[in-house]
C-alpha cells in the first residue's frame, strides 16, 4: 500500500510542479445510500470525502483525484463490526494534439481536439478481501464540439493488478479495453456533469472465475450556493454500477451484490 500511495504522491507533486495556465482545486463530500459490494448481501451506505485538482497548460491537462470512503456496518472492516475504510485515487495526464502541434483539430466537425491520455489508479480497503488495486491506462480521447463546458469520449488500453485476501494471493489480470467519457455542461442554473467507464472482461479473478464487462456511470447536477463566487456547490446525482470489479452479477452467490443503482447527495467547496 505504501508503494501505491507514494506513486500517487509523486503524481500529485508532478501536478503541482506544472506551470499551469489555469487550475481548480475542490474538496467535496458525497453520500451514497445504496451501493453494492461483491459478496455482501445488503446494499451498503457510504460517506465519501474527495479532493480533486485539475489544471491546464499549453500542452494539455492534469487531473488528480482521491476518495476517502467509509462504509456502513453492512460492509464491515476485517478487524470488527464497524464499517470498512477505503481510499481510491488516480492521476491522469492528457496531451492535447492541438496544443502539441499548434494546429487546429476538427476531424470534419466531429471533434475539436484529440488527446493522448496517461493514467495511474491505486487504492486499498481494510476488509477481509483486502483489495489493493493498481491500474495503468493509456488511450486516446476526442473532445466533442459542445458549445459550452466539455464532453470527452475515448478508449484506453487497461491493465490491472489487485490482491485477494480471501485466497491470499495477488492477481494480475489480462490486458483489456476500456471505453470512457466525462462531461460537464452548463444547463439551466447549474451544471450537468458525470462520467462513464466501461471495462471489458479481464480474464480470471482470484477465485478462478471469468470476469465480465464492468459498467460504471455517475451523473450529477450541481448548482452554486451561498454568495456569488463563494466557491460552494451542492447537488444530487445517481450512480449505476454493474458487474462491479468484473464480478458476474448473474452468477454471484449473493443476489445483486455486484450491481446497484444508488442516489447521491453532494457538496463541494472550490478553493
Amino acid at each position: 500500500m505504501i508503494k501505491k500511495i507514494s506513486v500517487l504522491a509523486l503524481a500529485a507533486m508532478a501536478v503541482a510542479a506544472q506551470a499551469a495556465d489555469w487550475s481548480d482545486t475542490s474538496v467535496g463530500y458525497r453520500y451514497a445510500s445504496q451501493q453494492s459490494e461483491p459478496g455482501v448481501t445488503d446494499k451498503v451506505s457510504k460517506n465519501i470525502l474527495n479532493v480533486t485538482h485539475v489544471s491546464g497548460d499549453s500542452k494539455g491537462m492534469n487531473l488528480f483525484t482521491i476518495d476517502l470512503l467509509r462504509s456502513g456496518s453492512k460492509d464491515p472492516a476485517a478487524s470488527g463490526p464497524s464499517g470498512a475504510q477505503e481510499w481510491y485515487g488516480f492521476y491522469k495526464r492528457s496531451f492535447s494534439m492541438q496544443g502539441m502541434t499548434g494546429k487546429p483539430v476538427t476531424l470534419g466537425g466531429l471533434a475539436k481536439d484529440l488527446n493522448l491520455n496517461l493514467r495511474i489508479d491505486a487504492g486499498s480497503k481494510n476488509t477481509a478481501f483486502a483489495p489493493a488495486p493498481f491500474k495503468t491506462r493509456v488511450g486516446l480521447s476526442a473532445a466533442m464540439p459542445v458549445s459550452a463546458g466539455f464532453w470527452d469520449l475515448g478508449v484506453d488500453i487497461y491493465n490491472e493488478k489487485n490482491h485477494n485476501g480471501i485466497v491470499g494471493k495477488d492477481v494480475t489480470f489480462d490486458t483489456t479495453l476500456a471505453l470512457t467519457s466525462a462531461w460537464a455542461i452548463p444547463m439551466g442554473s447549474g451544471t450537468f456533469g458525470g462520467f462513464f467507464d466501461i471495462v471489458g472482461p479481464k480474464g480470471k479473478d482470484g477465485f478462478g472465475a471469468s470476469t465480465k464487462t464492468e459498467t460504471l456511470v455517475r451523473a450529477t447536477y450541481m448548482i452554486d450556493v451561498g454568495a456569488p463566487k463563494s466557491g460552494w456547490k451542492a447537488g444530487v446525482g445517481v450512480e449505476y454500477w454493474s458487474n462491479k470489479f468484473g464480478c458476474d452479477n448473474s452468477a454471484s452467490g449473493v443476489k445483486n451484490s455486484c450491481k446497484a443503482t444508488s442516489p447521491l447527495l453532494l457538496v463541494e467547496y472550490h478553493l
